[in-house]
């Protein structure tokens, strides 16, 4: 990169996000009672007000199987899908795990996502690291290596 470069994008402004609280028990792992709460309305008005405070983008998490003390989880595609839809400005960014999608399949998603929201639906492909999220749905558990080589081909599809 060069030195003009790295100025120009030094001079970009920041940009915020927040990570949505779409499972319970809040995002950190704690024996401490959290009041976050993790239903659709509660994650409404969070949104909003993350929108209306300049946040630019929200990322939606995602979980199959509970863990760190969260027992509920809402699926983060269509928990993203609501999001867009109950918002105006704010990109909505879906985690993702290759191996439970096919990548054709999340691409129309997306895109019928992205088209409805006016531009404003993303991905974030995350290679896994809850073994019980694939064994549980009777998906082959593939070793640390082989799950970025599949998020790669992943990556490769969905583009």
């Amino acid at each position: 990169m060069t030195e003009i470069s790295n100025v120009a994008r030094l001079s970009e402004p920041l940009k915020f996000a927040y990570w949505v609280p779409n499972v319970s028990g809040g995002l950190v792992v704690s024996t401490i009672e959290q009041r976050t709460g993790w239903d659709f309305e509660y994650n409404k008005k969070l949104a909003r007000i993350a929108e209306n405070s300049g946040f630019e983008y929200a990322l939606t998490q995602t979980r199959y199987a509970a863990s760190y003390g969260a027992d509920k989880q809402h699926e983060a595609t269509s928990f993203s899908l609501a999001l867009l839809a109950a918002t105006e400005r704010l990109k909505v960014i879906s985690a993702v795990h290759p191996g439970m999608w096919h990548p054709g399949v999340l691409a129309k998603y997306i895109i019928t996502a992205d088209h409805i929201s006016n531009g404003r639906a993303a991905v974030n492909i995350v290679s896994g690291w809850l073994k019980d999220e694939f064994t549980n749905f009777g998906l082959e558990w593939l070793e640390h290596d082989e799950r970025y080589v599949r998020t790669e081909e992943f990556i490769k599809v969905l583009r």
